[in-house]
């Protein structure tokens, strides 16, 4: 065979194997899209491995050439869930350069997340909490990172001198205790409407402010 013949060939194998690799990962977004859609409709209980082979239209054995199992499949959900949320709180984070501004916009980001994904956050925050610390797949950063750009927020403000000094992982974790609080009232009861928890949040952070100015 021609050195011409050998390189179309072998040109020939890297497109094929490409093309092999593309696929797998295409059908395994599509499987994962399917997962979380299926998820935010059916919740927690009802989410199982067969009903998202049949939204792909492909057997249970496929998802498992993807994801070991129906708890690795829903910490990918999750994952996007994450993904969404550190979104959501990056947007907030460079909607204003003030320090008690941007811990409300923070703030009020978390909230609304939860309030508009009641299921994903279920997932995230309270029935499978654990997936917090568990080591994510490549491809993901760590769920930490969503919770970067507040401590970043603390860390400016009291560097700016705008807090009082404290650690900033009690300004963070009073942050976060507040919001989970509400967001947690609100989809645990029906006596807190998402109006009410923001009007509570609002009035919280009046107090946060006064409390911890210098």
């Amino acid at each position: 065979m021609t050195q011409s013949g050998g390189t179309r060939q072998q040109r020939l194998r890297e497109a094929s194997a490409q093309r092999r690799a593309q696929q797998k990962l295409d059908l395994r977004r599509t499987i994962l899209d399917a997962a979380t859609e299926l998820f935010e409709r059916e919740g927690y209980e009802q989410f199982s491995l067969r009903q998202v082979a049949e939204a792909v239209g492909y057997s249970p054995t496929t998802i498992y050439l993807h994801f070991t199992d129906k708890d690795d499949l829903l910490h990918h959900v999750a994952l996007e869930g994450f993904r969404s949320f550190g979104d959501d709180l990056a947007r907030a984070y460079d909607s204003t350069e003030e320090t008690h501004a941007r811990l409300y916009a923070l703030g009020l980001a978390y909230l609304r997340f939860g309030v508009s994904r009641p299921v994903h956050y279920r997932l995230m925050f309270m029935v499978r909490g654990e997936f917090l610390q568990r080591p994510n797949p490549p491809g993901y950063d760590s769920v930490v990172d969503s919770f970067g750009v507040l401590e970043r927020a603390v860390r400016e403000g009291l560097a700016r001198g705008d807090l009082r000094p404290a650690a900033p992982e009690v300004y963070t974790s009073l942050l976060w205790a507040e919001v989970h609080g509400l967001v947690s009232l609100h989809l645990g009861t029906p006596f807190f409407s998402a109006e009410a928890i923001e009007a509570l949040f609002e009035a919280h952070m009046e107090v946060m402010v006064r409390g911890t100015r210098p």
